[in-house]
């Protein structure tokens, strides 16, 4: 079974956390939700929903097939401050496991850390200056070998398709679309 590291930060976007976290879940991706917090495992939203996580980030050192950024500017900017997972990232990257970002975070956790360079991306309009490679118009989700970018929430369940497909396949992905009764 794949397993997929879900980052929660204060401040992180409900919709993109909880569109990753429930598909993965539907497509037998075994999920751990990660609170980036000082100590413990309970974030708030940026919209206020309240979540106890699985463990803190700090204590998340397993090998991960895919780690997963949300974003919403204050969780993405917490993320971008969070040295454990800035690491954890690198690691990822240079393993060659899929790093997945949405929103605020691909530009303001992924390119402002170096974690992309040249790597085609998206993010959510104004918060997507650092991407060197940003796809802008019309791409609504971007895939670049294992950087896969999502530019905000009203595009959070493509993102997490993409995520899936990434993980367990087309068959897997579309199987999970239709139980959704997404025409894909």
């Amino acid at each position: 079974m794949k397993k997929a590291l879900v980052v929660y930060a204060n401040g992180s976007e409900d919709m993109e956390v909880t569109a990753v976290t429930d598909i993965l879940n539907r497509g037998k991706v075994k999920v751990i939700k990660a609170a980036v917090a000082k100590d413990g495992v309970e974030v708030t939203l940026a919209h206020g929903t309240k979540v106890i996580c699985d463990e803190n980030i700090a204590s998340c050192n397993d090998v991960y097939d895919a780690i997963v950024i949300p974003g919403g500017l204050n969780g993405a900017n917490n993320c971008r401050d969070c040295d454990v997972l800035i690491e954890k990232l690198k690691e990822q990257k240079s393993q060659k496991r899929i790093v997945a970002a949405i929103c605020a975070a691909p530009g303001f956790v992924l390119a402002q850390k170096g974690i992309i360079d040249n790597e085609r991306a998206t993010g959510y309009p104004g918060c997507d200056g650092n991407i060197k490679n940003c796809t802008h118009k019309g791409v609504e989700v971007s895939e670049d070998k294992i950087i896969i970018t999502g530019k905000g929430p009203a595009f959070a369940i493509p993102f997490a398709l993409e995520i899936l497909k990434a993980l367990n396949g087309d068959d897997c992905m579309k199987a999970v679309a239709s139980g959704m009764l997404l025409d894909i």
